[in-house]
């Protein structure tokens, strides 16, 4: 029986609690959402408003603007702007106190029908390295957890050191590498700098697959994504021999709401699918998430069938963001796109896009 394999879930604390960056954490939090699709709310009437109050004068932690960001209950970041309170329902309400606890997520993978999950390290989510690992040794065959590391300053000795920790004492198994990290410097590194080398060399030394997040969000949003990207086939180029997984994946499809060609594969991601080891996350309930029901829609269905046709079921992996996913479909829901709606996958096609993928780059460890 073929296994069901979640490229994309998180589990953890509380994100109000202080674990040592928070004033860090909340920073590039506040910075990862000044653009989100929720948009923004006033708190004493819950009103979206049109404004967008976080997006400031510049890209860059130095340009970020003082509202006192901070981690509300119920799903909600709350910042205050000129004397009123707003929030952005970043998570579904059901998360009362901002946490995913790892007995939440296996409670809704086993209603999912979920077998396994790969667990991703962003900083907003805290430095997660003891917490993450405690997931894995507590739920071995359910989790793959992911390391990280201060992207900004990837490559010095003492992130060598924490990335080697998580991996070899730690349990981890890949690294989610977010571009966003660049943020706490105002973007003065990015992917292809040498300062950078010593740790992509570890992670070929280590044997693990990296997962990418291209996170910058400067604006233009849609031209910098792709930018974005070709940084990313530069790196590819540069590393062939490091296996390696495009999260989210098709940005596009988010930023080029009512566009024609929304529903396209720019040549950037053709470019990637066909460099030697890379996969992509298909996570399109959320990057359509302002449509109804986003597994309903023909275009993804017509994008599913491209991505196919042209590279191969192969490069493909599910993803939900659970539990950010429950902000627009179920758990369940999320898998309706490819379960129900996809007809010309193959059996074996839609086993490898569902799990069969991830599984080959993390096969279980004997215990």
């Amino acid at each position: 029986m073929s296994v069901t394999f979640d490229g994309h879930a998180h589990c953890f604390p509380p994100l109000a609690e202080d674990r040592g960056i928070k004033k860090r954490r909340l920073a590039e939090h506040q910075h990862h959402v000044r653009f989100h699709g929720q948009g923004i709310r006033r708190l004493s009437d819950g009103v979206r408003i049109p404004e967008l109050l976080l997006v400031g004068e510049g890209d860059g932690i130095s340009h970020q603007p003082d509202v006192d960001f901070r981690i509300g209950p119920f799903g909600r970041l709350e910042f205050t702007h000129d004397g009123e309170d707003y929030f952005i329902q970043w998570m579904p309400p059901v998360l009362r106190d901002m946490s995913c606890p790892p007995e939440l997520m296996v409670a809704q993978m086993d209603y999912a029908g979920v077998d396994r999950a790969v667990l991703q390290h962003d900083r907003i989510y805290g430095k997660l390295d003891d917490f993450l690992g405690d997931c894995v040794r507590r739920y071995p065959n359910r989790f793959v957890a992911l390391a990280q590391v201060d992207e900004w300053v990837g490559g010095r000795d003492d992130q060598l050191e924490r990335l080697r920790r998580q991996v070899e004492d730690l349990g981890h198994s890949g690294l989610f590498f977010s571009t966003g990290g660049f943020f706490q410097d105002d973007f003065r590194i990015g992917v292809n700098d040498p300062s950078l080398e010593p740790l992509w060399d570890l992670v070929r030394e280590l044997g693990i697959t990296i997962h990418w997040y291209a996170a910058k969000l400067r604006q233009p949003l849609a031209e910098d994504y792709l930018e974005e990207l070709r940084e990313f086939v530069t790196w590819a180029e540069a590393h062939p021999n490091i296996p390696s997984v495009l999260t989210h994946g098709l940005n596009n499809v988010h930023y080029d709401v009512g566009k024609p060609d929304r529903f396209s594969i720019p040549e950037e991601i053709s470019t990637l699918l066909k460099s030697p080891g890379w996969h992509m996350e298909l996570m399109l309930h959320l990057m359509a998430g302002d449509l109804e029901f986003p597994p309903y829609e023909d275009g993804l269905t017509e994008l599913v069938r491209s991505l196919v046709e042209n590279f191969g079921a192969d490069r493909l992996v599910w993803g939900s963001d659970m539990p950010a996913c429950e902000r627009t479909v179920t758990f369940k829901q999320s898998m309706v796109l490819f379960r129900s709606r996809c007809d010309f996958l193959s059996e074996e096609q839609l086993d490898a896009i569902m799990g069969e993928n991830l599984a080959r780059l993390y096969p279980l460890r004997a215990r």
